[in-house]
């Protein structure tokens, strides 16, 4: 059960990270294509927990990066609390 909730957490944490870097890329390319959409989905599948800084810099938007860093802390704790709970 612990394991799903820290999964829950991960996922809420990568869809905060991809709603920022999704601002990111409407400001960059506002008419993109099937190419740079492709581009900005495997960019930011490797960088979103960096993503949420940039409306947070650029905008005072840190609600993404709250949410992203917030999520993940807790998928931390509750993926620690599963492998007690295993041994």
């Amino acid at each position: 059960m612990f394991k799903l909730i820290s999964y829950l957490f991960y996922i809420v944490a990568i869809i905060a990270g991809y709603l920022a870097s999704y601002e990111l890329l409407l400001q960059v390319v506002p008419e993109f294509g099937a190419i740079a959409f492709t581009g900005w989905f495997i960019v930011t599948a490797m960088f979103f927990p960096l993503a949420p800084f940039y409306p947070g810099i650029t905008a005072g938007n840190w609600m993404f990066a709250i949410v992203c860093y917030v999520a993940i802390a807790i998928g931390v704790v509750f993926g620690n609390m599963a492998r007690k709970v295993k041994t």
